[in-house]
């Protein structure tokens, strides 16, 4: 089972990837790619539009905080070519508060219970992304596991600066790199003050910073712009490990990044530059 669709970036400089997706056979809207995301995502109006009903409510964790929403679950959710039966879902109407920070009408996520199936495969190039299948893992990808079953976070060891490893997740949700407090501290990293970043649950302060190089496996950036932000102590109490930083956009458009789930093997490859 594989299908291919086309995605656009929305945000300007830090941006976010969009697709098209329908919901229990609904007009379709554009989601948000995410793979920090535990649960897909619908706003209470994709809800309405494809006849999701809520049957309970539950609290998760973002970047902002604690956020309740209410659950449920789609008969059907279709991404190209590819349908999948019964996913969870959970309806909020932060994800409009996140859509209109990148000036997009944004009607959901897609998160893990939708993407845990496939391999997917970005090509930030291409602006396509690749769900798949029937395909094995990749003998050159990098193992991950997952954070914890209610916030399955895809955890990879890093060096930053040649030191490490340290803990990042990665996270197609985020526009732009983030590290702890702690780490920038250990690195000698300053951060200049900027306003506050827009995630799950509100605005997360932060400062802005540089890191010299950040490498995953054989995978490398040189200079990387990190954002410094406290949040990352909470989030890796609630999932119960340590958190160091999270790799977003700005690293992860150098490469043609494959998220193998159900082999827990990450692939980037570095992209060819025209």
């Amino acid at each position: 089972m594989t299908t291919e669709v086309s995605f656009r970036l929305a945000g300007g400089r830090q941006p976010l990837i969009l697709l098209q997706a329908s919901v229990n056979g609904s007009e379709s809207g554009e989601f948000i790619l995410d793979t920090g995301a535990g649960t897909t995502l619908l706003t209470t109006q994709m809800a309405a539009w494809a006849g999701v009903r809520p049957t309970g409510t539950k609290e998760g964790t973002g970047a902002a905080g604690r956020i309740v929403v209410q659950t449920g679950q789609a008969h059907s959710l279709m991404v190209g070519e590819i349908t999948l039966q019964d996913v969870p879902v959970a309806i909020t109407d932060d994800v409009q508060r996140i859509g209109a920070a990148i000036g997009a009408s944004v009607q959901g996520t897609l998160g893990y219970t939708f993407l845990q199936h496939f391999r997917v495969a970005i090509d930030y190039h291409r602006c396509r992304i690749q769900f798949d299948t029937g395909v094995g893992p990749d003998p050159a990808g990098v193992r991950f596991r997952l954070a914890h079953p209610a916030k399955p976070l895809i955890l990879v060891p890093a060096l930053a600066n040649g030191e490490g490893p340290y803990q990042f997740a990665i996270d197609t949700g985020a526009s732009t790199t983030v590290i702890s407090s702690e780490l920038a501290r250990k690195l000698h990293i300053l951060g200049a003050p900027v306003p506050g970043m827009t995630g799950g649950g509100g605005t997360v302060q932060a400062s802005a910073g540089a890191i010299d190089s950040l490498a995953i496996g054989d995978a490398r950036c040189e200079r990387v712009a990190v954002m410094i932000a406290d949040f990352l102590n909470p989030l890796a109490k609630a999932i119960g490990a340590e958190l160091d930083g999270i790799v977003g956009y700005n690293f992860l458009r150098e490469f043609r990044v494959s998220i193998d789930y159900p082999s827990s093997v990450l692939t980037l490859t570095p992209e060819r530059r025209e």
